[in-house]
């Protein structure tokens, strides 16, 4: 960042495109097949993931945040068949968020389930229904299913809805009617698979198809996760790794229910086409295109009645914690080297966030033009009061402050400093004394005042905070923005407040929210603090709902 965009952040414009802020999240996509990984993923769960949790807040000011699609993919996802989008749209969010690691493979001896396409070309679908009436055999079930959408450009065919052809599919309330259309569906979609493969096994012989083309058909939604988590990333070292539990010696085939958890199954017998896929996968491409100290190989004992389990597995577990521990945290502190550390670098980061929360709100705001005009009034104005924002939660106090603080670029004519901070939101927006650290440290940046003499105690900072709000010029008048104020902590009662000036020096101005809840004091405590002592009417505008008719514009836009 150059010295002209780092002087813009701590003036807080908002007029000219702000650059990326650093991301706050360490965000993982855990891929994995269902049944076979359950026990490595629930102990994740209950002894791994709350410590990295706590070494990614504590060391780093992280947050830490695993995606398990295996868990909680709801049954209307698997009706509109959105079970897949909705993973890969997970890995691009991963992989968008995250600080260092995004991205953790599980694979087994299990390649997991293989849906057919949720949307194929028209081209495509109507070359293999040609195909497979060629071949003398019937279309009825894809004719059914897969309905022409004639407004996608090209035209493509979209796989519907299971309960528009089986309504009874998500009919809790009759669970024998629901039973019997959920098993007509695994069948229906059996019979699909089978057909779809066989066309496109054909046309690929034919040279109407290529490989991969061909390979949609066959293949997994884990490899699919893969493909899109490791396959096509260009940096694996710094955001992806593997655990690969290749074999299960002496597994238990005759116990077909328990073995069916860790291996494929097909007519009582092992899948040789799924192991063939998964070997090619997680033998050929997975450690070609890894880095090698990425991914850790185990290979386990068959042992007692569930093959796989904490009592039987007790050291394989313990070391597979401790490694996936010591890779996510050495993955995340990697990150953070090359994140710029220094105080000016850890200040322009927070400003950053805020500066970008603004401009989200702002972008979907629409109306409340009385308050915006009362709040005009206040910044071009004569008041020597802060100006107080409230009403009940979620009544629009934080979008109304977001839009007057990127109006008052429009409004006045020289250029203002912007301080401005979205309360709870970052570690150092949340409590008092961090918060008020930052915004001396913007205003000190500014005005070309050391950042040492900052105190941290909260007596002298608080006078040095009033101090430096007299800095304030007819040039670059000193704006201050704080939304939900409530929301801080470290001081309580009547010390909590003591912070704010009840009078503002020449060209200050300070505008907070606060909620207020007619019948809960509690909740409503700073509102009434803030009361005492202002005791001005004029410094409190009252936000409220949006209403039907401003509501129903909202929504429209």
């Amino acid at each position: 960042m150059d010295d002209r965009t780092i002087d813009r952040v701590f003036s807080g414009c908002l007029v000219e495109e702000l650059p990326p802020v650093s991301s706050k999240i360490v965000r993982i996509f855990t891929s994995s097949t269902f049944t076979d990984t359950a026990l490595e993923r629930n102990t994740l769960m209950a002894e791994v993931y709350p410590k990295i949790k706590e070494y990614c807040r504590e060391k780093h000011g992280l947050e830490f945040q695993v995606v398990d699609m295996r868990w909680g993919v709801r049954d209307e996802a698997t009706d509109d068949h959105m079970t897949t989008e909705l993973c890969m749209r997970e890995i691009i969010n991963c992989q968008r968020l995250s600080m260092g690691p995004n991205f953790v493979v599980f694979l087994g001896q299990k390649y997991g389930y293989r849906p057919i396409p949720t949307i194929i070309m028209a081209s495509e679908l109507i070359m293999l229904k040609e195909t497979l009436v060629q071949m003398g055999v019937d279309t009825y079930l894809l004719d059914l299913w897969y309905k022409k959408d004639t407004n996608a450009v090209p035209n493509v065919f979209i796989l519907q809805p299971i309960s528009t052809i089986l309504l009874n599919f998500n009919n809790k309330r009759v669970p024998k009617l629901q039973s019997q259309d959920q098993a007509i569906w695994w069948d229906t979609l059996n019979k699909m698979q089978k057909l779809l493969r066989k066309a496109v096994h054909t046309c690929f012989l034919n040279g109407q198809v290529d490989h991969d083309a061909m390979h949609n058909y066959f293949m997994s939604v884990t490899e699919r996760e893969v493909i899109n988590g490791v396959l096509n990333v260009e940096n694996t070292k710094a955001h992806c790794l593997a655990y690969v539990r290749s074999d299960i010696n002496n597994i238990n085939l005759q116990n077909i229910k328990k073995a069916s958890n860790f291996i494929d199954i097909i007519n009582r017998g092992i899948d040789q086409e799924a192991s063939r896929l998964l070997g090619n996968l997680r033998d050929e491409r997975l450690p070609n295109k890894i880095e090698a100290t990425n991914m850790q190989k185990y290979t386990v004992e068959w042992m007692g009645r569930e093959g796989i389990s904490s009592d039987t597995h007790e050291e394989y577990l313990s070391g597979f914690l401790a490694h996936f521990y010591k890779n996510i945290t050495k993955l995340v502190d990697r990150a953070m080297r090359k994140e710029d550390s220094s105080a000016q670098g850890v200040i322009v980061t927070e400003i950053l966030q805020h500066l970008h929360a603004c401009n989200g709100s702002v972008k979907v705001f629409y109306g409340r033009e009385h308050s915006l005009e009362l709040g005009k009034e206040y910044i071009l104005g004569p008041s020597d009061k802060p100006m107080i924002l409230y009403g009940q939660g979620g009544c629009g106090k934080t979008s109304l402050l977001a839009k007057i603080a990127a109006m008052c670029f429009e409004w006045i004519k020289s250029t203002p400093l912007l301080i401005l901070r979205f309360l709870g939101t970052t570690p150092d927006s949340s409590a008092l004394t961090p918060m008020l650290i930052s915004l001396c440290q913007q205003i000190s940046y500014n005005f070309m005042l050391p950042m040492e003499d900052i105190p941290d105690d909260l007596v002298p900072l608080t006078a040095h905070f009033k101090n430096l709000l007299t800095y304030g010029s007819v040039d670059q008048p000193l704006l201050v923005f704080l939304d939900s104020v409530d929301q801080l902590t470290g001081a309580s009662g009547a010390n909590k407040l003591t912070w704010l000036p009840s009078k503002l020096p020449k060209y200050c101005k300070i505008i907070i929210s606060c909620v207020y809840e007619p019948n809960d004091d509690e909740i409503s405590a700073d509102y009434l603090l803030l009361r005492r002592i202002l005791d001005d009417e004029k410094a409190f505008l009252e936000v409220t709902s949006l209403g039907e008719q401003l509501a129903t514009v909202v929504i429209r836009r």
